[in-house]
Parts: structure tokens; sequence; C-alpha cells
């Protein structure tokens, strides 16, 4: 090399730039490890979708194990070099399980584990767990995900703000990190929360984790799955229902859920709830829109929400509703009963519901351990717990308890950082209600939620 050349290579280097020779490629490094997941984001009697993100571009494969001694793995590979995969795995049997592996080459990078859905036209139980808000409080999350992890059940019900911002890689880092355990173990479905929005108006974010995808394939964050005799529609909240794609679309799955074979059950999930006692009130859009009486109309038998950081079990009188927001983020207060409103508490929890061909079950869990409500309904049924003095119009407001269904004044034991719990009861609610109605919701300064 001429003095020349070896002072041009020295600049070169100093200035950190290798000049390749002419056709040696840069070979990228191979993916190495999991850094989201493996986790199930839907799943039926027959197929199941496993997701999951690398620590780089590559191709992966997912490998699906029976409990039958001597059966053959089925492989299912995903050859697109991306980071985050979306397997879709087939020809599982009702109420099976199964474990999975997701393989980088030779390596075995995550395992889990997935039990198929009761077959639609079985009547066969199943058991879910909801819980939701889970943003903001790491400490009290990871206790709600031990909690959950010793309750069986199915698979879970999430009802959004997972996250404190759908912006910031580092709070879905977060969340993956502290759902890893219950994750491996069973699918998560979810609605759409406001957090999930900030920083992402388009829920590319969400979309990209949790997504349903449309006839064409493109993933939306609302959707709908049919899991036994059961069918479940996860909607966004947090926009104008009046019209658009969205009302459009749950106008025709709505139609179409009315003639579906074997199906019993048809439950709504969003963050924001028409009802609340909490600081936020009810969804106005919602009401605005009149989709309570929609969802009524076309037999929906419960309704899930978060958004209000408390637990509260109330009737529309043409629709049920639970609320539950006590995931990890800040409590909030209960603030002002409504005349829907049968128990309403500020704590940590979550809530286990079952469901059989002829009722709904459902025990919410305070995070000490003890039992906040528990209480059920069969088809077409008021819920069972609440003691109600006569049958109330379905246009009118459903009737409160009686004072014999609230006995218990106690607090839930406080988690780290939480005050203490506010109860209110249905009775409770008619007393405040005969006297002074016109106080009005506080509603936080900021978007909260």
């Amino acid at each position: 090399m001429t003095r020349l050349g070896r002072v041009a290579l020295a600049c070169a280097v100093v200035a950190g730039v290798l000049v390749r020779p002419a056709g040696a490629a840069h070979a990228a490094a191979p993916p190495t490890k999991l850094v989201k997941g493996p986790y199930v984001s839907a799943f039926t009697d027959t197929s199941a979708d496993v997701r999951f993100e690398l620590d780089a571009p590559g191709a992966a494969t997912v490998e699906v194990t029976t409990a039958v001694a001597g059966s053959t793995p089925a492989r299912f590979a995903d050859p697109t070099v991306t980071a985050t995969h979306l397997v879709h795995v087939t020809g599982l049997q009702a109420s099976k399980s199964y474990a999975y592996s997701v393989q980088l080459g030779t390596q075995v990078a995550g395992r889990g584990s997935v039990t198929a859905a009761p077959d639609p036209a079985g009547g066969a139980p199943f058991r879910f767990i909801v819980y939701g808000d889970s943003r903001s409080d790491s400490a009290t999350h990871e206790a709600i995900v031990r909690a959950m992890q010793a309750t069986p059940s199915d698979f879970l019900l999430n009802t959004g703000d997972i996250v404190a911002e759908g912006g910031s890689a580092g709070d879905w880092q977060t969340f993956f990190s502290i759902e890893a355990p219950l994750l491996r173990e069973r699918p998560l479905l979810l609605c759409i929360g406001n957090h999930e929005l900030y920083e992402d108006e388009s829920a590319g974010n969400f979309s990209h984790y949790f997504g349903f995808p449309d006839a064409s394939g493109v993933q939306t964050p609302y959707g709908t799955a049919r899991i036994g005799n059961a069918r479940f529609f996860f909607l966004n909240g947090m926009h104008d229902w009046t019209s658009g794609e969205e009302r459009a679309w749950l106008d025709r799955e709505l139609a179409r859920a009315d003639a579906e074979p074997g199906l019993v059950w048809r439950m709504v999930v969003v963050h924001h709830s028409p009802w609340s006692a909490g600081p936020h009130g009810g969804n106005q859009r919602f009401l605005a829109a009149h989709l309570p009486e929609l969802l009524g109309a076309h037999k929906v038998d419960l309704l899930f929400a978060g958004h209000d950081h408390i637990y509260e079990r109330g009737d529309g009188g043409s629709l049920k509703y639970i609320i539950s927001g006590g995931g990890g983020a800040p409590l909030y207060k209960i603030a002002s009963p409504t005349p829907q409103t049968r128990k309403a508490e500020a704590a940590y929890h979550f809530v286990e519901v079952a469901v059989s061909p002829t009722a709904v079950r459902t025990i919410a869990h305070r995070l000490d351990g003890t039992v906040l409500d528990k209480c059920g309904f069969q088809k077409g049924q008021p819920w069972d717990c609440d003691v109600v003095a006569a049958a109330a119009p379905s246009s009118a407001p459903a009737p409160a308890a009686s004072a014999a269904a609230a006995t218990s004044s106690r607090c839930a034991v406080a988690a780290p950082g939480a005050g203490s719990a506010v109860v209110w009861h249905g009775a409770m609610v008619a007393m405040l209600l005969g006297g002074v109605v016109a106080r009005g919701r506080r509603r936080r300064p900021d978007i909260g939620g």
C-alpha cells in the first residue's frame, strides 16, 4: 500500500468509517432472544395466534405439541425477516391443552401453553379473569399478576389502559415484562383504553400487539371473538359513536350474532362504561349514541369496562355491567353513585367470571385475598344477589338493593400507595338519591383515566 493509501485508511478509521471491498455484504446479527412474549392474543376451538417480539429481525418457527405421548409436534414457520411475529397455529381440538415453543434456528427462545376454546356447539362451561387499568404502578401490577396466576382460568380479559402512554416503547416493554408469567399460560384479549392512544392517536402500537384483523387482514383496535357459547365484542370507547366505520361494523356484527348458531351469551368489552360511580362518570358518547339501548336490543348480557380505577357492578335496565379498573393504576374515590350502581368499592382487585349454558357467575377478589363481591344471573334475568322490591320497566332506572343486601361496611386492605377503600351498596345509593341528587360528579382536571 502506498503512503497515500495508508493515510487514507488511517483517516477512515479515525472517522469511524470502514470501506469494504466490492461485493462484501454486512452480515446482520441474527436474533438471539425474545423481548416480548410469547403470548396468545386470539384463540378459537381450532386455532390460536401466537405473538412475540425478537431482539433483532429474523425468521422464527412455532412448534406445538400435545400431552399425548408419542405425538408428532406440529411446526408453523414464519420465514418473514421481522422482529415482531404473529404465527397462526391451526389444527387444534376443542378444550385440549397444548404446549408450544418459539424456535430461532435450533435454539428454543421461549415456551408457552394454550387451551383451545370449547366447541361452540357443545355448551361446555369456561372461566376467565377480568382486570384493567394496570398502568403506572409496577409493584401493584406485579401483585395483581401473582394473585391472578393463583386463580385458574381459561383466558384473560383486560379492560384497557395497560400502559401510561401508547407511544412509549418503554411502557409497552414494562407491561410485557410484568405480565410475562401470566401470558405464557393464558390467552389475553383486551379493548383499547385512552392511555393506549396517548402519543399514538392512530393506535398503531395497540394494533401491532393486540389488534383484531379485518376482512383484508389489517390489524384494527376493535373486533369480536367467539369463545364457546359466547361472543365478545371489543370496542374503542374513546370516540363518537353516532356514526362512522366502527359504528357500522358494530351494527353488522350485532345483527350477525342475532342468528349465530349455538350462541347463548353476548358480552361487550369497552374501556369507558356508559355508567360509573367514579370521578369520570358515564361515557357520554355512548349514551348520546344510544349504545346501551342498541346492545340491549341485540340481547347483550353484560358489559365490562375500566377507566375509573374502582370496582363497580350495576344494572342499566337493559344492560348489566361491571367496571374493573383496579389492576395497578392509582385508585379513585367513589364520587357519585348513580341509580344504576349496585355495588362500588375503591380497591385493587380482579374479577373471576364463570360461564355455563344457563348462568354467569362473578367473584371480585381484592388484592388481600378477600372477596369483594359475589353475584350472578341467568339469561334475561337481573343480578341475583340484589334484593329488589319490584321489577322496573326496561326504560326506567333499575331499582336499588334493599338494606338487607348492604350489611358490610368493611374497607379493603390497601395495597402499596393506596388509600382506604370506599364501599357503596345498592341501599346506600337509594338513600342518597332520595336526598341530595343534585350533587355533581367531580372530574379530574387532567385527561386521566
